[in-house]
């Protein structure tokens, strides 16, 4: 692993820094900032794959293997890991093909990686043991990482993001909250999490089994789960993964201007604009601290305003 942190100038660990956020309920507000850990390594993609680069070199394999959409974080992230460290990789996209227009798959591109471009139908079969077995018999010598980077291997370098918030905080906080994509990082985080911290996930997906994908990150282990210091709220989706309306574009930019904290529309905006409701709602204590986690992926950003136009400030 020397070997990573030899390639890399990583900000670790990363900033915790206390919002302005004036509110009537005596809430204080932190956010640790994993967006500040490297301009391209950005946020908890780097938690997810720091151990799964460490089993990638302790199975001796010679290559990798990685799935996601046309503007995944994960795939933008993974690729100048491999670029840096000589990796060979191929990335399963869903997508009909290259488009040059899009800044995720350039900058893919632009780092050696291979792309094999799926079908929105074929893709489904990424999380099918069948496809999986084929795919490793195909390519013995390949370390596959699922979409999202979220398997148990995940868990370890998420916890982490733990650790540094309770050592960088002069008092324990009441609540910790964070996005949800595919668990990874949640379930990291959840792992280590003790009674005295309420852990809360605000999904950026609706209608997921969240109890089951979050057992499967824990190969199929379920005694973390039994905790009862977790929730997750699914009530600021949008409608649905990468779903947005005027009203979050409008916050994410207002946000920027107030506190100069850029979000992104997937997961950090819809996150952060459900904080505010539920201070609003008071659900929670009045005169808590509680600590959003800041999951990068803003290279996503660019993605947005090729598809929708120059909308979200930068």
């Amino acid at each position: 692993m020397d070997r990573f942190y030899d390639n890399f100038n990583l900000w670790l660990p990363s900033p915790l820094q206390k919002i302005n956020f004036s509110n009537n309920k005596g809430i204080s507000v932190f956010v640790k900032r994993d967006d500040l850990i490297h301009h391209d390594i950005s946020g908890n993609k780097f938690r997810k794959l720091k151990y799964n680069i460490k089993e990638f070199y302790r199975q001796n394999k010679k290559q990798i293997i990685a799935f996601g959409g046309a503007f995944s974080n994960l795939l933008y992230t993974l690729s100048l890991m491999c670029r840096q460290m000589n990796i060979p990789a191929i990335f399963y996209i869903r997508g009909d093909g290259f488009d040059n227009n899009n800044p995720t798959l350039r900058y893919i591109k632009s780092n050696g990686v291979k792309m094999v471009f799926m079908s929105r139908t074929a893709f489904r079969n990424i999380r099918n043991s069948e496809f999986l077995e084929k795919l490793q018999l195909q390519y013995p010598d390949a370390y596959i990482i699922p979409e999202g980077g979220s398997n148990s291997f995940a868990v370890p370098g998420s916890a982490e993001i733990l650790d540094e918030i309770l050592e960088q905080m002069n008092e324990v906080p009441d609540y910790i909250v964070m996005d949800l994509g595919t668990g990874g990082t949640f379930a990291g985080v959840l792992s280590k999490i003790p009674e005295n911290i309420k852990l809360i996930g605000i999904s950026a997906i609706k209608g997921v089994d969240w109890y089951n994908t979050l057992k499967k990150i824990y190969d199929g282990e379920d005694k973390l789960l039994k905790k009862q210091n977790w929730d997750i709220i699914e009530d600021y989706h949008f409608g649905g993964f990468a779903r947005f309306d005027d009203a979050l574009i409008d916050f994410i930019n207002n946000y920027k201007s107030k506190y100069g904290i850029l979000l992104e529309p997937v997961y950090s905006g819809k996150m952060v604009f459900g904080i505010h409701e539920l201070i609003n709602k008071d659900y929670f204590e009045k005169g808590s601290k509680l600590v959003w986690i800041h999951g990068g992926g803003l290279q996503g950003i660019y993605g947005f305003n090729y598809l929708h136009g120059e909308r979200i400030w930068l």
